[in-house]
């Protein structure tokens, strides 16, 4: 959940005042492992710990390090995330991984999300008259099955319809059936 740098700024003055920190989370709706990041961040930065950061992707040799420091080391999962500003997610992730096959593991893990290419692709103009008449024969192919498609369906049901006798005339000529 995305929450804004004065509610984080809040939470985190709540903290240092002394509250305990899950009291705080629960108090304003915040996931405690997010709140003990903010708290860590603001700790190492001050108020630039507190603002969204870019996402991180990782290469082999720091995503070894940081499971080194979370398995081997006992080091909390919170000050991992601010020292490396990564999610808890990747390195749950990445645990998982490295419990299941060492560190070599790590290599294979794919960065998760949308690729940055994604989306629809460009419309692109054809070049020759050819093209173009390819392009507009498929186009028109692709009409004609979609509309084949519909009377089929149109058909299949005055067919249901009319065996039940649940047949209406319309006003433009067309049966109607309910």
């Amino acid at each position: 959940m995305k929450h804004t740098i004065e509610k984080r700024f809040l939470a985190v003055q709540k903290c240092l005042k002394g509250h305990a920190p899950k009291d705080v989370a629960r108090q304003l709706g915040l996931v405690d492992d997010d709140l003990y990041v903010w708290l860590e961040r603001y700790k190492q930065e001050g108020i630039a710990g507190l603002r969204r950061q870019p996402i991180k992707h990782a290469d082999f040799e720091e995503k070894c390090k940081i499971v080194c420091e979370y398995e081997e080391k006992g080091v909390p999962l919170y000050r991992i995330c601010a020292k490396y500003h990564v999610g808890r997610t990747a390195v749950y992730r990445w645990t998982h991984a490295y419990r299941a096959g060492g560190f070599d593991a790590l290599r294979d893990i794919k960065p998760q999300g949308r690729p940055k290419n994604m989306g629809r692709p460009k419309k692109q103009e054809p070049q020759t008259e050819l093209e173009r008449l390819r392009y507009e024969n498929e186009y028109l192919r692709a009409e004609n099955a979609l509309l084949k498609k519909v009377r089929a369906l149109v058909e299949e049901r005055e067919k249901r319809l009319s065996e039940r006798g649940q047949v209406c005339a319309d006003t433009q000529g067309y049966n109607t059936y309910i």
